[in-house]
């Protein structure tokens, strides 16, 4: 016996594999996992800083970067909906960053803006338009995105507490600590 095969009988369920993956990954608004709070309070390698489970009108969507060998850990509060062409893409209203202070440190404190601008007791620098807080122990980077104000970075700042036990330890509105004397402008060795 011989089957026959008809290509018309294909072409609905190819149809609708194909609908079916489109839909599957261009649908979904971009970060929808749930954070990793807990594993974010363990992390050991740098100190880690956060706003709490929710900033202004934004909840905690996403931690990314505790689960492996980090150079950095983002934060990211909102979500966004991918849009664009061929590779949708879409940037969370809040994303913070938080790095070694000694990593790529040259780089960052090349602007001298920190030596003017401070936060509760922390130079403020800039790279690539996101303000940067210079703590003795991290850096802090501050990203804003879709549907966020341009203020809403310094506001983040102010507001930015302890997340793991590693220190410096920050409570709310307490001054932060600088790194020492001489590390930013590279008279002295970062040595953290």
């Amino acid at each position: 016996m011989r089957w026959q095969i008809r290509p018309q009988a294909f072409v609905p369920v190819a149809l609708l594999l194909a609908l079916g993956f489109v839909a599957a990954g261009c649908s979904r608004a971009v970060p929808r996992s749930h954070p990793d709070i807990g594993g974010a309070r363990e992390f050991k390698a740098f100190p880690l800083y956060w706003l709490g489970e929710r900033f202004e009108k934004w909840n905690l969507t996403a931690i990314e970067g505790i689960d492996r060998p980090a150079q950095f850990v983002t934060l990211i509060y909102g979500t966004c909906t991918p849009h664009g062409g061929e590779q949708p893409s879409c940037t969370p209203p809040l994303e913070i960053q938080v790095s070694p202070l000694c990593w790529h440190l040259e780089a960052v404190a090349r602007a001298p803006i920190w030596k003017h601008r401070r936060i509760r007791g922390a130079p403020v620098g800039t790279i690539h338009s996101a303000p940067v807080l210079f703590t003795s122990g991290a850096k802090v980077k501050v990203y804003r995105g879709e549907g966020s104000d341009p203020g809403l970075p310094l506001r983040a700042l102010h507001v930015l507490r302890s997340l793991n036990r590693v220190a410096p330890l920050i409570a709310p509105a307490a001054p932060i600590p600088a790194p020492a004397a001489g590390v930013l402008d590279g008279t002295r060795p970062c040595t953290r």
